[in-house]
C-alpha cells in the first residue's frame, strides 16, 4: 500500500470514527471487549481497504465492514460458549451519555437483533431504506418489514417499561 493510500484510508477511519465506535460500542459490554472489537474492526478495514472499488459511498462501506465485523464477533463469542451481556451497564456514545431518554432508547435497542439492531441503528443515522439494504445485503422490502416490526418492538419495550 502506497504512502497516499495510507494517508488515504486514515483519512477514512479519522471521518467514521464515530459510526465505528457507535457500533462497538451498541455491540460490547465491556470496555476490554470494545477496545477489542474496535481494534478487529479498524484490522478488517485495512485487510479490506485496498479491494475497496468505490461501487458505494465510502461511508456505505465502513458500515457493511463495520457491521459485519460486530456480528461476526458476537456469533463467534456465542460459539465459543462465552456470554456476552449486551449493554447492561448501558454503554451508550459519548453524545447520548446526558440524555436519559437515548440512554433508554440505547439499552432498548441492544435488546433487539443483530440485525434488527443494525437497521435501527442505521435507521436513526437517517440512512435510507436503499442504503440500509445495500450497507445490509437485503432488499428494500425486507428492509421496511423489519423496520416496522423493531420500532413495534421498541414501542412495546418502551411501553411496558412505563407501566413498571
Amino acid at each position: 500500500m502506497s504512502k497516499n493510500e495510507q494517508n488515504d484510508f486514515l483519512s477514512l477511519v479519522d471521518e467514521n470514527q464515530k459510526i465505528i465506535t457507535r457500533y462497538c460500542l451498541m455491540y460490547t459490554s465491556e470496555v476490554m471487549t470494545f477496545e477489542d472489537l474496535y481494534q478487529e474492526t479498524i484490522y478488517n478495514l485495512w485487510k479490506s481497504y485496498t479491494s475497496f472499488k468505490g461501487n458505494c459511498k465510502s461511508s456505505t462501506w465502513v458500515y457493511r465492514v463495520t457491521i459485519n465485523t460486530c456480528i461476526t464477533y458476537i456469533r463467534l463469542k456465542y460459539k465459543r460458549g462465552q456470554q456476552i451481556e449486551l449493554i447492561k451497564a448501558i454503554n451508550v456514545p459519548e453524545d447520548a451519555q446526558a440524555d436519559d431518554g437515548k440512554k433508554e432508547l440505547y439499552s432498548m435497542i441492544s435488546k433487539l437483533s443483530l440485525i434488527d439492531r443494525s437497521i435501527i441503528m442505521l435507521w436513526l443515522d437517517e440512512k435510507s431504506y436503499s442504503e440500509i439494504a445495500e450497507t445490509l445485503g437485503m432488499t428494500e422490502t425486507n428492509v421496511g418489514s423489519r423496520l416496522n416490526r423493531a420500532k413495534d418492538k421498541l414501542k412495546q419495550m418502551f411501553n411496558q417499561s412505563k407501566t413498571k
